[in-house]
């Protein structure tokens, strides 16, 4: 074999080698990287459709167990009044009323079966309900929501009912959801471009309108596998579309929630990384092997913590709308005391103007003197209620800030008697110590009220976990520091908050209470309040001493400087 022919093998040997051992190298780390993103992409899209699956099925369940207590309320607020004929139709037309829309009708049904009172657009005053399913198994389980069904009004609809037993009677409170509402409210949720929500019934009977196709009380042909879990999530193709689908149980299980998404649009960032390495595979070398398998690991973690920062926010937006909802509720609650407080103070007139009857006519005067006193304290009980629904309504309301003179000395008594009940209720003692010489500050009253009752639930709530139902002390003291601000303390001798998060708790929604009893949002709002103020919030505390607050203002200044 002569020297050419070995040396012509070489070159091939090695030709081989170098573009084999690159191209294996290249084609291993493409596929790593590939494999990896790809991984964890459809993981978290996966994870982000099961997410929004959960979320917004507790917000459905939400709102139908809030349209629950709204009929309980209203059974509670006017029970006396059923079964009065003549004043039963007045009673449903103010339960409609009070719905604020939610409702697209009303109706009390009698023990018989027959709806003796109707509010609403069709005419079905006096039906008998007595065979109806809802109406059964109302009877039975003492609450139901039915399945869409067309009843006498021969229109898709479902009702929510309660009973409440009134002397020896069940009596039914039935009312029909708003469909509009509820479709609204099925139908928002935001997951790429195809994302959809609906409902189904036990049977696949579609309970909300499909956007992509499917009317209510159509039948769903597509085979849902069963569910026994909470919530499951699987691919199916429907149509020769390919769709991820998640499923969350409804309605004590009687619905499921849908959501679902096109494979193509949940999976879309996997695919594109498909194109992306092939790209990488076509252009690359030895140096942009390495680099690819980097870049897919860095993109990855990206879109994880993207994805991450996306649920936080909308667990945020939740927290938020329902600390809204809280404060439209109080404000309704304050509005609906006042109807009775107005009914009491026109019985308490004439009460007054009947013994002064009384005594014109030489009744016994110890006896009108005893009734006297009574009326007496009823007015004072009332101007109690009424200020303290004034104060709800006040504190409930998001108007922007108005300044004015805020006197301290006659201020912080007031706030404390605000809670002084409630405190105690827990056996909490409550006391407050202001200095003649505080100085007058410029403030919001509503929202230093905020500020205030914050403090005081909180100093409250550490004194009870500490002390139980005696014990338990919570001090408000002002006064002047030496630079002429005003300094106001709340301290407690409670459980006190540890040293590695002391430094915390002002940040939004940070919380030491258990799931559902705080937002965390309560000492962030304080903070802002009081900076916003040019004053300064601050805290000390011991863990098993217990903990004080300081808030300090700026006194106002006149115009030329001087206090």
């Amino acid at each position: 074999m002569s020297d050419e022919v070995v040396f012509c093998g070489v070159r091939r040997s090695l030709l081989v080698s170098m573009i084999v051992v690159p191209a294996l190298t290249l084609l291993l780390a493409a596929a790593i990287g590939l494999y990896s993103y790809s991984t964890t992409t459809e993981r978290l899209a996966v994870g982000a459709i099961q997410q929004v699956a959960v979320d917004h099925g507790d917000m459905i369940d939400g709102f139908l167990d809030e349209r629950r207590s709204d009929l309980e309320s209203f059974f509670e607020m006017f029970y006396r009044e059923i079964g009065d004929g003549n004043a039963m139709q007045t009673v449903a037309e103010r339960m409609f009323w009070a719905a604020g829309g939610v409702f697209k009708d009303l109706g009390i049904i009698a023990p018989d079966g027959i709806q003796a009172a109707y509010v609403g657009e069709f005419a079905l005053a006096g039906k008998e309900y007595g065979e109806a399913p809802w109406y059964r198994e109302t009877l039975k389980n003492g609450y139901y929501v039915s399945d869409v069904f067309l009843g006498y009004r021969n229109v898709p609809h479902f009702v929510v009912a309660v009973t409440r037993r009134i002397g020896e009677k069940m009596w039914v409170l039935r009312a029909t959801i708003n469909s509009q509402v509820f479709r609204q409210l099925v139908e928002k949720v935001s997951i790429g471009d195809t994302g959809e929500a609906y409902i189904l019934d036990r049977n696949g009977f579609f309970q909300t309108v499909r956007r992509s196709g499917g009317e209510l009380l159509e039948r769903d042909e597509y085979e849902y596998p069963a569910q026994t879990n909470s919530i499951m999530t699987f691919m199916g193709t429907e149509d020769g579309v390919d769709y991820l689908f998640a499923s969350a149980l409804l309605n004590d299980g009687k619905w499921r929630l849908i959501v679902r998404q096109k494979r193509s649009d949940a999976f879309h960032s996997a695919i594109m990384a498909g194109y992306v390495v092939l790209l990488i595979l076509l252009c690359g070398g030895g140096g942009i092997v390495g680099l690819a398998f980097m870049l897919s690991r860095r993109v990855a973690e990206a879109l994880r913590r993207k994805t991450e920062a996306v649920c936080s926010l909308e667990n945020q937006l939740l927290q938020a709308a329902r600390l809204a909802e809280l404060g439209e509720m109080s404000a309704g609650f304050a509005h609906e005391i006042n109807n009775p407080l107005q009914i009491m103070k026109t019985d308490l007139a004439l009460l007054d103007m009947t013994l002064k009857d009384l005594m014109d006519k030489g009744a016994d005067s110890a006896l009108c003197a005893e009734l006297t006193e009574i009326a007496d304290q009823f007015e004072v009980q009332i101007g109690r209620c009424a200020a303290i629904t004034r104060e709800i309504l006040r504190f409930g309301r998001q108007d922007a800030p108005q300044l004015q003179r805020v006197d301290l000395v006659s201020y912080l008594p007031k706030v404390g008697a605000m809670v002084e009940k409630k405190a105690a209720v827990n056996g909490v003692s409550l006391h407050c110590e202001v200095d003649e010489t505080v100085p007058v500050i410029e403030a919001d009253p509503g929202q230093l009220q905020q500020v205030m009752i914050n403090l005081l639930n909180n100093a409250i709530h550490a004194v009870q976990e500490k002390h139980g139902a005696s014990g338990g002390e919570v001090n408000i003291a002002a006064g002047r520091d030496d630079k002429n601000n005003a300094v106001i303390r709340v301290s407690d001798n409670g459980r006190g908050i540890s040293s590695d998060i002391l430094d915390k708790i002002f940040l939004p929604f940070f919380t030491t209470k258990a799931p559902g009893q705080g937002t965390g949002m309560g000492l962030a709002v304080c903070h802002s309040i009081i900076d916003s103020l040019g004053g300064e919030l601050r805290v000390q505390s011991d863990r098993g001493v217990g903990t004080v607050f300081t808030i300090t203002v700026p006194e106002i200044k006149a115009p030329n400087g001087e206090a």
